[in-house]
């Protein structure tokens, strides 16, 4: 696991060349193991702000942004990049999700000449039209893609798609999102089809079992959170609905449908969501998991709380006064250091100590999203 960090921290800080193959292998890693979207998200904060402005890593930290759905703060990013075939077609991805799909289609044909793998931006320029309502269009470039191509995910997925915007038969439909997904069983998009096939037809255990699947996937498709957090309802399960909606909402703040059925989940469910409440209590857990080493301590007080595997402030505020001076070569000078570090950040020794009275029940995690489980399982380090 720590080498997957290493190589994500590498791919996204590098000063080497960046373009499909990097960008591939990011999502990657990512997609192997949920824990390393909470470092990616860290290491593109961190290369944000490294203060480099260079074309090429504007280029880079386009994408990045890209992946982690900021499409505003990408495109801001792109526009300062050194203009290359991943930077247009990027942009063009940005200008497909904002539908502004002539751009999206221009972009796509500026990355072709400019030397990104062409079938690539032919497919993005059928996604384009499609959605533009000029499916027709779209259909007549699939048609022309020839080769290897058309076994992929992408190109089944985006047959399927067209073939339903067209009026085609559901069980072709279902067919090509059935390859797309036997290709590849993560792909966000035929997931998502595939899922809302088996919704309008009435399987919803089918359809509840794609949409968490494709929820899955990092970035997570807008309509397969919506429609799972609908589902949710319908079966009365309010606090995973609700974790759709957020999960939604740290992307896109403004998010129109996301900010109603939030509301709406939360009257609907046995307690009420209050923002002030959840504010404070994230504050005081951001609080809780500083480590003590952030502080200037003395060695003896150091070398103390490591071998009691005190590790956070969490850690002493759960800790009694006597605890700590049982422990051999603990002594009031240390003891004072500790109390003036939980004083200056508004807390005490002992004060969380009746958490420890007795064993933790086991917590049901699931109705966090896949991002926010990922936070709970990463070492305070």
């Amino acid at each position: 696991m720590q080498v997957e960090t290493q190589d994500l921290r590498e791919l996204v800080l590098s000063s080497q060349g960046f373009g499909p193959s990097e960008i591939a292998q990011i999502n990657a890693v990512v997609a192997a193991d949920v824990n390393q979207y909470g470092v990616f998200r860290d290491v593109v904060q961190e290369l944000q702000q490294s203060g480099d402005q260079t074309p090429a890593a504007m280029t880079r930290l386009g994408v990045c942004l890209f992946l982690l759905g900021r499409y505003e703060e990408s495109g801001t990013a792109l526009r300062s990049s050194d203009g290359g075939a991943v930077a247009q077609f990027y942009q063009g991805k940005i200008a497909l999700q904002q539908e502004r799909y002539d751009d999206a289609i221009a972009f796509f044909d500026a990355a072709q000449g400019a030397g990104y793998q062409a079938e690539h931006c032919q497919l993005g320029q059928a996604e384009a039209l499609r959605y533009a309502g000029r499916s027709s269009e779209a259909m007549t470039i699939l048609d022309n893609i020839f080769g290897p191509t058309e076994q992929t995910a992408e190109y089944l997925c985006q047959r399927g798609a067209t073939v339903s915007a067209i009026g085609g038969d559901v069980s072709e439909v279902a067919a090509y999102y059935q390859r797309a997904i036997s290709v590849d069983p993560r792909h966000a998009g035929a997931l998502f089809g595939l899922a809302l096939l088996n919704d309008r037809f009435g399987n919803d255990d089918d359809a509840m079992d794609l949409y968490q699947r494709a929820a899955a996937v990092f970035p997570a498709h807008l309509g397969t959170l919506i429609n799972l957090g609908l589902m949710y309802e319908d079966r009365n399960d309010y606090n995973r609905a609700q974790a759709c909606y957020r999960r939604i909402l740290e992307v896109f703040p403004t998010e129109p449908r996301a900010a109603l059925y939030l509301k709406d989940a939360a009257a609907g469910g046995s307690t009420y969501y209050d923002e002030d409440a959840q504010r404070r209590s994230e504050r005081l857990a951001h609080v809780l998991n500083i480590p003590v080493t952030d502080f200037e301590l003395s060695v003896r007080a150091r070398n103390c709380l490591q071998k009691m595997g005190l590790r956070t402030l969490g850690d002493l505020a759960r800790t009694t006064e006597q605890q700590l001076l049982s422990s051999k070569n603990f002594g009031e000078t240390s003891l004072v250091e500790i109390t003036e570090i939980l004083a200056s950040r508004g807390l005490r020794l002992g004060q969380l100590a009746h958490e420890k009275s007795e064993p933790e029940p086991s917590v049901d995690i699931s109705g966090l999203s896949p991002d926010q489980q990922a936070l709970l399982d990463r070492p305070i380090s």
